[in-house]
């Protein structure tokens, strides 16, 4: 039976527009697709579409590395002849599927692409599968390729933040730990040396069990203060109050404090460069004084003999930097990293809770500043922070 004209023509038009369909499709779809040969060489591709980009007249006839601007390409001038593609996967699975002729699915890799100008590198992921198909008695690769970066990027942070969360988690335990050993100890000291003084006849001995206790409160007051002040931090309750002062009278209110506290101690100096030149500040005077203390505190816990000195000055015209300076052990290179990391203490055999500096650089960054340090292995430290000379609140 013969196909009338009629037939015959709505035949073609049905296989032009689902060609037409199949046409657009390709052309709006969120990935490139390749065809390739045996030798790599493009043979058609939805590419230029996606990109808006013109199709060369003389056709696509690129390899697929030289068409989608691998970095590898460039260099070497063509595709396929850098050392690197020896190492490429995506290279690796193409050629195996074309040898055992068969398709492959979602092989991921990270490539160096160009821009278009090949003055800019563009770090990418990608997701690429293949079929296998023989045309026309050649063999063909259909291969898809899905820019997965964003997707990569976002699994690469929950990672960090998983890995984060288990070392803060075997962090805290360990602080946990460690702050029943801190607690229990001037505790321990409050209550044994309160006893020995009712019956201590000798009014220099009774003094030396009342020195002992007073330590050991300060002592436990702080480390209260410290987990008071932590648990605040991670209810973002923190409060602050701002004052106008001279940074000045602060440092000279901590040589104070502290002159006491080394008062039994004459091998070590504690040096207060205050300035005659009052520095007026609008700040929160107690939280700083706060800061200075953990580091005049961690200072004197980790120098037995020498100095310490600390002090404030002007930072160009609108920053206060605040210092103190040691001539303690010193904090190897490879630690400092992580000396203001929640919970972690670098000595075991020095008391603390390893709260003081985490505490000090919420504070600091708080206040719109920052906070870092300088260290050498048997030279000492020092420790600084900036805060703006006004604070905006």
């Amino acid at each position: 039976m013969e196909t009338s004209p009629y037939e015959e023509s709505g035949s073609k038009d049905t296989l032009q527009s689902k060609l037409d369909r199949a046409t657009l499709v390709l052309q709006n779809i969120n990935a490139y697709f390749l065809l390739i040969d045996k030798d790599f060489i493009v043979c058609d591709t939805n590419y230029y579409s996606l990109n808006k980009l013109p199709v060369p007249e003389t056709g696509v006839m690129k390899r697929v590395g030289d068409l989608l601007h691998c970095r590898n390409a460039a260099e070497a001038g063509e595709c396929g002849m850098h050392q690197q593609c020896k190492l490429c996967g995506i290279r690796a699975a193409i050629g195996r599927a074309f040898q055992k002729k068969e398709s492959f699915k979602k092989v991921n890799a990270s490539m160096n692409l160009l821009n278009e100008e090949e003055d800019k590198v563009i770090p990418c992921d990608v997701s690429v599968s293949g079929a296998y198909v023989v045309i026309e008695g050649e063999e063909h690769m259909v291969l898809t390729v899905y820019d997965v970066t964003e997707l990569q990027n976002v699994q690469r942070l929950l990672n960090i933040e998983r890995k984060n969360s288990i070392s803060a988690e075997r962090l805290k335990s360990t602080f946990i730990a460690n702050i029943s050993h801190e607690v229990r100890t001037p505790l321990n000291a409050i209550v044994g040396f309160s006893g020995l003084i009712a019956t201590a006849s000798d009014e220099e001995e009774k003094k030396l069990y009342m020195d002992i206790i007073s330590e050991n409160n300060e002592r436990l007051l702080r480390l209260i203060n410290d987990i008071f002040d932590l648990s605040q931090i991670e209810a973002g309750t923190l409060s602050f109050e701002y004052s106008e002062f001279d940074a000045n009278d602060l440092l000279r209110e901590l040589e104070g404090m502290f002159q006491v506290k080394l008062f039994n101690n004459p091998s070590v100096d504690l040096i207060c460069e205050a300035s005659l030149q009052p520095i007026i500040m609008y700040s929160e005077h107690q939280r700083i004084i706060q800061v200075m203390a953990n580091l005049i505190h961690n200072a004197i816990k980790f120098t037995k003999s020498g100095e310490i000195r600390f002090g404030c000055h002007m930072k160009e015209t609108d920053t206060v930097h605040f210092y103190v300076s040691d001539t303690g052990i010193g904090i190897p290179e490879e630690e400092q990293q992580e000396i203001f990391t929640s919970f972690k203490k670098l000595d075991r055999e020095v008391p603390g809770t390893g709260l003081g500096l985490t505490l000090s650089q919420t504070i600091i960054r708080s206040l719109g500043g920052k906070a870092g340090l300088e260290s050498e292995v048997n030279k000492g430290s020092t420790f600084w922070f900036e805060v703006p000379l006004l604070m905006q609140e």
